[in-house]
């Protein structure tokens, strides 16, 4: 069985504050005497299900057409129930507390209960949701070498309040390649719908694969779960 795991994107989905939202341009339609329909869309890589690459907060990391497609396809998932409200932060005592389930995982589904607003309540969900803490990102990178992705039941791996002040220091510890983070970088995917798969039993394997644009920091996801 397949469980889809992305949103669908729309005009009108919650998102990071300052990002611009979806568009829709009807460039042919029957009503208007038209032989077709036919749409272009404008997006916005980070609206929506998407995946951020190496490139996205580091100038000489690898773009999102540059890296294998093997990095999207995951055999050993697992989901991490982690309650968390309103500007709280997955921190590194959570991890520790499932470090043995971590070890044995290539992407680390993380599920706060946040995106249960994303339906009932849109501007809360895009308000001051949940992050990593940036010393609990800097544990998975180093610390869990199987691991090559996390999912985010949230917006983005870093706070909308404090990122700008603070300078994204959770999305630089896991995307980052330099000689202070020599480890292999770890891929973020945002905005997942990780609440479908609690109390799944044998989930055997995660499918992320993304559309990539050449020279790109990002891609939207179709993300799908085989259980």
């Amino acid at each position: 069985m397949l469980i889809e795991l992305s949103y669908i994107l729309n005009e009108t989905m919650p998102k990071w504050p300052t990002n611009p939202s979806e568009k829709y341009h009807v460039d042919a339609a029957p009503e208007r005497g038209d032989a077709n329909n036919a749409s272009s869309v404008y997006h916005h890589l980070h609206n929506g299900t998407h995946v951020d690459a190496p490139h996205h907060f580091d100038p000489t990391g690898r773009t999102i057409d540059q890296l294998p497609v093997e990095d999207f396809y995951y055999t050993a998932p697992y989901v991490l129930e982690l309650p968390k409200k309103k500007g709280e932060t997955v921190d590194l005592a959570d991890l520790r507390a499932h470090e043995r389930e971590i070890k044995n995982c290539d992407i680390l589904l993380i599920y706060t209960g946040y995106c249960d607003l994303r339906q009932t309540d849109p501007a809360a969900f895009a308000d001051d949701f949940p992050s990593i803490a940036p010393d609990a990102a800097r544990a998975l990178r180093k610390e869990f070498p199987k691991l090559k992705a996390v999912a985010l039941d949230f917006l983005s791996a870093d706070s909308c309040v404090t990122a700008s002040r603070t300078g994204f220091p959770s999305h630089h510890a896991l995307l980052d390649y330099n000689e202070k983070n020599p480890e292999r970088t770890l891929l973020i995917f945002e905005d997942v719908n990780v609440k479908k798969l609690l109390n799944v039993e044998n989930v055997r394997e995660i499918c992320a694969f993304p559309i990539r644009w050449a020279g790109l920091e990002a891609g939207p996801v179709a993300m799908v779960a085989v259980v």
